[in-house]
């Protein structure tokens, strides 16, 4: 079950949950003990439930209400769970990459800054290298 639970969400107590979704406090309670959703805890062990955790309890009462079973709503729940995981997994795995490329980058960079010709030294390089062409011209011109 993905746990979208979060500290710096604004956090309800099980009457606020009862009003908003119709259910009762026993219900609410008993849903958490088939895991269908898991809220947080304060240190005196009260159940603390967040925007997410009301909005799936609607969820399950809506599918309930429309003669899904309880078996067939975990089946739904922990496919969608599955689902959300997949996709939070990708984006850790799509940043891990970006990542990586860019240290292939930034080293990439570091070996062609200190390779033995550095681009302060261009002038040098084209000397030379003018020096080697014209050099090479002046030995085919003396066979022809």
């Amino acid at each position: 079950m993905k746990n979208a639970n979060h500290s710096d969400q604004p956090s309800f107590s099980i009457r606020v949950v009862k009003e908003a979704t119709g259910l009762t406090e026993r219900r609410i309670r008993y849903y958490e003990t088939l895991h269908l959703l898991a809220p947080r805890r304060t240190q005196g062990n009260q159940r603390l439930y967040t925007q997410a955790d009301i909005d799936r309890l609607k969820y399950i009462k809506s599918l309930l209400d429309h003669g899904v079973s309880l078996k067939e709503v975990r089946a739904q729940l922990q496919q969608e769970d599955l689902i959300a995981h997949d996709r939070d997994f990708d984006d850790v795995e799509r940043d891990a990459e970006s990542y990586f490329q860019g240290k292939l980058i930034a080293r990439k960079a570091e070996i062609h800054r200190d390779s033995l010709y550095p681009l302060i030294n261009r002038h040098e390089i084209m000397r030379r290298l003018v020096r080697d062409h014209t050099s090479g011209h002046e030995d085919t011109k003396g066979d022809q």
